[in-house]
């Protein structure tokens, strides 16, 4: 009986005792020392669950937890990448064996029959071993730097060779899926790469004074190919070698025709080839035996645009691509302006889709 049922069972004897009667005081005692007994007993069995589950935990034994589960941690979601709308035709490129694929970024493993050697994508300066199985080689390099549209005046990304400069390429605000559409350095070129020596090749990207960029979103990677199949051009001048084939966007590209201008002489040099008419088409230029900052422009493309660009600080000046959209037919135009010291030997040529 709990002391509550006691007070109803006094207070229901109330109007019934006779106060000439002396109180029930043994009872009452009796009834109070089995409510504390009551109390005391409860007071141990919570005292003794309590020690097992400490001693449990110490001991490492599993103990029933009724909170919630923890929440897996969601992983960070890839990083997605597109093709920059320029208004040329595209053709999906699915993963293959042998491709270097990471952040939605896919070195393929054959890229217009040139076959990937080596390869590495990251959010920071990368340093890697190569050994080459093959000296005729180009390196393909890119740098992102998302959302900024002057992305190519913050920075640029510089690829060394054991130690010494060998391209640089200036950043871009988009993302291209398939870097290694872009063959980059002048493929003549000698760098003093031999079979079975290991070299050491580190990118990093950096601003117009040396120093190293660091921004949110920015992404680099560097890639060595061998050579596919080359063809020569350029008599009365020396000779320049450009890969038959180049990709874009997934779609094939063949060289059509091509040449070249010395940058030595009384006129600045200047090459102009007559584009075809309404089909794309792709303008590969660039600068062979310089490793001199000069003022260069690409114009006859679509809008009556002009590309200034820089020449590698480099033993490799890089081939650079300008994708043209079907337009009227028109010149295609590659010539020196402004007044820097100038060197080497200006090429252009053109590739035309293979159907």
């Amino acid at each position: 009986m709990s002391l509550d049922e006691l007070r109803r069972h006094l207070s229901d004897q109330a109007a019934e005792i006779d106060l000439t009667t002396p109180v029930p005081l043994t009872e009452v005692h009796h009834r109070a020392t089995q409510v504390r007994r009551r109390r005391i007993a409860t007071g141990v069995v919570w005292a003794a669950a309590c020690v097992v589950t400490v001693a449990a935990v110490l001991n490492g034994t599993q103990v029933l937890d009724r909170s919630e589960p923890a929440t897996t941690p969601t992983p960070l979601p890839a990083r997605v990448t597109s093709p920059p709308d320029d208004g040329m035709p595209t053709s999906p490129v699915k993963p293959a064996k042998g491709d270097y694929v990471i952040n939605g970024v896919n070195y393929q493993a054959n890229v217009a029959g040139a076959e990937l050697q080596v390869a590495k994508v990251n959010d920071r300066p990368l340093s890697f071993s190569w050994t080459p199985t093959d000296t005729k080689v180009d390196f393909r390099v890119f740098c992102t730097i998302p959302g900024n549209g002057a992305a190519g005046g913050m920075g640029a990304v510089v690829l060394r060779l054991n130690g010494k400069v060998v391209t640089t390429r200036p950043c871009d605000n988009v993302s291209d899926p398939l870097p290694g559409e872009r063959f980059g350095a002048d493929p003549s070129q000698d760098l003093g790469v031999r079979v079975g020596r290991t070299v050491q090749l580190t990118a990093t990207v950096v601003d117009g004074n040396g120093r190293e960029v660091k921004s949110p979103g920015l992404l680099l990677g560097a890639a060595v190919y061998t050579r596919a199949e080359i063809r020569a051009f350029g008599p009365p001048y020396n000779y320049v070698e450009l890969p038959v084939f180049a990709q874009f966007h997934g779609r094939l590209y063949r060289l059509d025709e091509g040449q070249t201008s010395p940058t030595s002489g009384p006129r600045l040099a200047n090459i102009e080839i007559q584009g075809p008419a309404f089909e794309p088409y792709l303008a590969v230029f660039g600068v062979e035996g310089s490793g001199l900052a000069q003022s260069l422009e690409l114009a006859g493309t679509p809008g009556g645009r002009s590309f200034e660009f820089t020449p590698a600080d480099g033993l490799a000046s890089g081939l650079h691509i300008a994708p043209v959209p079907a337009q009227a037919a028109g010149p295609v135009i590659f010539r020196q302006t402004g007044n820097l010291v100038a060197s080497g030997e200006l090429f252009l040529a053109l590739y035309h889709a293979v159907e």
